[in-house]
């Protein structure tokens, strides 16, 4: 099917059969618009050139296909995560951790080394009647065991060891500090060592009998 329109001046009208219409104009056409004083005489419509389009024209249009460049993927991230040797876990898990005995230098007197002594029974449990680190110690126990590693005898009693040696004003290392119903190991520097009650195993531990008195036992 042929379709004819008619153009102003220099531009062009394109009808195709299919029902695609499609119109240029110059720069100079426009509109008719308002009372009709702006439409082209009909002289001017007859002279206007048609445009015949063929029924089975085809439109090509020209298009660049896009590329499109996706995004680098993010780098994984990782961590070093220092682990430990299994053997070095091993050893960690099987190593005894050895009771603490806080340090003592004797001068190498008699009550200094009976200190050294009792120094070495820390952790030792309580035991009533006790007096040996097998079995235990009770207060007069451990300080009847540590004097008789040095020769010294005394009595099982914390009431018969007031009547033994002789009472000092001021205590030196080794002395004994007696009080009524307990008996303990000066040490020096107002700490004591003891066998205080159930429950609490030897001590190195201050002093805490009030109005003691310092008995001197070799």
């Amino acid at each position: 099917m042929t379709v004819t329109r008619s153009a102003a001046r220099s531009g062009a009208l394109i009808a195709a059969s299919s029902g695609l219409l499609a119109t240029a104009f110059a720069p100079s056409a426009h509109a008719v618009m308002g009372d009709g004083s702006n439409r082209l005489a009909s002289k001017e419509l007859a002279a206007a050139p048609a445009v015949q389009v063929a029924t089975d024209a085809k439109l090509n249009i020209e298009s660049k296909a896009v590329k499109v460049t996706p995004a680098p993927e993010p780098e994984a991230v990782i961590e070093a995560v220092t682990r430990p040797e299994p053997e070095a876990v091993a050893e960690a898990a099987t190593e005894e951790v050895e009771p603490a005995t806080p340090d003592y230098a004797s001068d190498g007197s008699i009550g200094a080394q009976a200190v050294a002594i009792a120094m070495q029974y820390i952790g030792i449990a309580y035991t009533y009647g006790g007096e040996s680190p097998g079995s235990g110690f009770d207060c007069s126990g451990l300080i009847k065991y540590v004097y008789a590693q040095l020769g010294v005898d005394l009595p099982h009693s914390s009431s018969s060891m007031v009547a033994t040696g002789y009472q000092v004003a001021s205590p030196i290392p080794g002395d004994i500090v007696w009080t009524q119903g307990h008996v303990s190991l000066y040490a020096g520097e107002g700490m004591v060592v003891e066998a205080a009650n159930y429950g609490t195993p030897v001590r190195h531990t201050a002093q805490w009998q009030d109005y003691a008195v310092y008995i001197r036992p070799y």
